[in-house]
């Protein structure tokens, strides 16, 4: 079972992730309905990523980011991706693959979880919507 401060963790690591992967594909952007969406989905994985920061550290846990190598990593095959490829079916399709990601890895992590705090639940939720949300958004890109 994990803890509810590794699922905070997730939570946090998760909305970094999606912020790395909307910084990355930003610059190449250049239809104005979905940079005006990658923009409105940056704030909503920083609002998340800011809560799971603060449960954490209301727990006197410090919040663990995604390390400088994944960031790296993420970076790069996305750079790739849209270097050859910058239109906005190209960045939704690329879009769409991480969120998949994130709510494939967030369900295990639930799943896995003993919840007891409806705080760290409902975040935990908030995530799953976002993700979900945003597969929605981008598929009218494709």
């Amino acid at each position: 079972m994990l803890t509810e401060t590794q699922l905070l963790n997730h939570i946090y690591q998760t909305a970094e992730m999606g912020c790395e992967g909307i910084h990355s594909v930003l610059k190449y952007a250049d239809e104005p309905k979905l940079v005006d969406a990658l923009h409105s989905q940056l704030s909503e994985y920083e609002t998340l990523q800011n809560s799971a920061g603060a449960m954490l550290q209301a727990r006197g846990e410090p919040a663990k980011g995604i390390g400088p190598v994944a960031k790296l990593s993420s970076e790069a095959m996305s750079t790739m991706k849209v270097m050859t490829d910058h239109s906005a079916t190209n960045i939704a399709e690329m879009m769409i693959q991480g969120s998949t990601m994130g709510v494939t890895k967030s369900l295990r992590t639930i799943r896995d979880c003993d919840l007891q705090d409806n705080s760290v639940r409902d975040l935990a939720n908030r995530l799953l919507k976002t993700e979900q949300d945003n597969i929605e958004e981008m598929k009218q890109f494709l």
